[in-house]
């Protein structure tokens, strides 16, 4: 969660920034801290592109949920929607919480989502719009399909459906406002800038070592990405099979774009500001205004093989083809925003990607059973260990809050112990 505000007055977020109605754990974190959410912009319509195929329509376009659909072929839509059929069913047969191993279960995961794909799709649409699901979706990474597992696809349609609009609402003021709340009710005990190098446990508690001190306690939280949690050092050393894990999940690549206008355009020609198609470079973007402020804002995200190649372009070179895209969306005022802004997570080297980390194949059903298994007195959180919500922020709450309740339920019992 990281915001900033720009000189307009409008708020931008540079991490995630928004919440679905049943993101429980979530939305009681924003009631007790008093921040107020607002719908997000979805009036009008939206913009689909495809194939150089520009089409305008009011329907929900990943999960079929509600509204018109848009206006391509009727084959490619027919195939869209009997895939979509198979697929909701595969997913509604897996049973609540994290895969285990079993015949069913090693099937699946075997496989990339890109082979179902192929083998459920007949249009060149219908390939393209599972596809953009993969790259699109928090709790997929996002990852192109063939790098991502089939298991974990549908595992994730279960646990965290487009149907439930996870998207419904932002904050007002930015998610990024959430960590200094917390942080200013524990009156100073935060320490930044200091990695933690090294945890070290036995029978009696833990040492935690960073690059300025050390720190001894009971029980200990690591709550960050599996990748980054492997980078410390642990004495005793991690199980294999916890160690193996930390090895293979890596995180989604992508970037975010957040583009301010001095008003939202888009607007008066009837659009949502909401763009989704096969660009050259950005493949969704949407309407992250705040109505208090009437600056125009639009998140747009850089995904997959198309970061790569807008890594290696300068800065000047990346802003041009991020504007040529959402002009070809919103038309040419787009092309002169009043500022222009990218998070770039893969190159940060405390957040390594996202939105999240994701499953490639044979990774749930061989090492899956320790993504949340304590080790000792080291427990896990974070939204990658969730199985409700991954990749969301409730997940990442959800996780933190089992794994200090767990916490707790220990130190309770060692005191009545003694």
């Amino acid at each position: 969660m990281v915001g900033e505000r720009l000189p307009s007055g409008q708020w931008i977020d540079r991490g995630g920034q928004w919440v679905g109605p049943t993101q429980d754990r979530f939305l009681a974190l924003l009631d007790e801290y008093g921040i107020r959410r607002f719908p997000s912009p979805s009036q009008g319509k939206k913009v689909l592109m495809f194939d150089g195929r520009r089409c305008e329509f009011n329907g929900f376009f990943q999960g079929f949920a509600e509204g018109e659909p848009p206006a391509v072929t009727e084959d490619e839509w027919h195939d869209v929607v009997t895939a979509w059929q198979r697929f909701e069913s595969l997913s509604k047969a897996l049973p609540p919480g994290h895969p285990r191993r079993n015949p069913q279960n090693c099937q699946l995961d075997s496989q990339t989502f890109a082979t179902w794909i192929a083998e459920n799709t007949q249009t060149e649409f219908g390939n393209w719009y599972f596809s953009y699901m993969a790259r699109s979706v928090g709790h997929l990474g996002p990852a192109e399909p063939h790098q991502v597992s089939l298991l974990h696809v549908l595992w994730g349609q279960n646990c965290a459906p487009q149907s439930e609009f996870p998207e419904a609402e932002l904050l007002q003021g930015g998610a990024g406002q959430i960590p200094a709340r917390i942080a200013a009710e524990l009156a100073g005990q935060i320490r930044l800038g200091e990695p933690v190098l090294r945890i070290a446990q036995d029978a009696t508690g833990i040492e935690v070592e960073t690059t300025k001190g050390r720190y001894a306690a009971q029980y200990g939280v690591v709550a960050m990405p599996p990748h980054l949690a492997g980078r410390i050092m642990y004495d005793p050393p991690m199980p294999p099979e916890r160690a193996q894990l930390t090895q293979r999940m890596p995180m989604g690549c992508c970037a975010k774009v957040l583009v301010s206008y001095h008003r939202p355009f888009w607007r008066e020609q009837g659009l949502a500001g909401i763009g989704v198609g096969n660009c050259q470079w950005v493949e969704l973007c949407a309407d992250s205004s705040d109505p208090e402020t009437g600056v125009g804002v639009i998140a747009a995200f850089v995904v997959g093989d198309r970061y790569g190649a807008w890594r290696s372009k300068s800065a000047a070179d990346r802003r041009a083809a991020v504007l040529s895209d959402l002009a070809t969306y919103f038309g040419p005022e787009a092309l002169v925003p009043v500022t222009y802004d990218e998070a770039d997570w893969p190159s940060n080297p405390w957040i390594g990607g996202g939105y999240a980390a994701f499953m490639p194949p044979g990774v749930w059903t061989s090492f899956g059973h320790a993504i949340a298994t304590p080790v000792g007195r080291i427990y896990w959180a974070g939204t990658e260990m969730a199985d409700r919500w991954p990749g969301f922020f409730d997940g990442a709450v959800r996780t933190g809050e089992l794994a200090a309740a767990a916490v707790s339920d220990c130190l309770a019992n060692a005191a009545t112990a003694t």
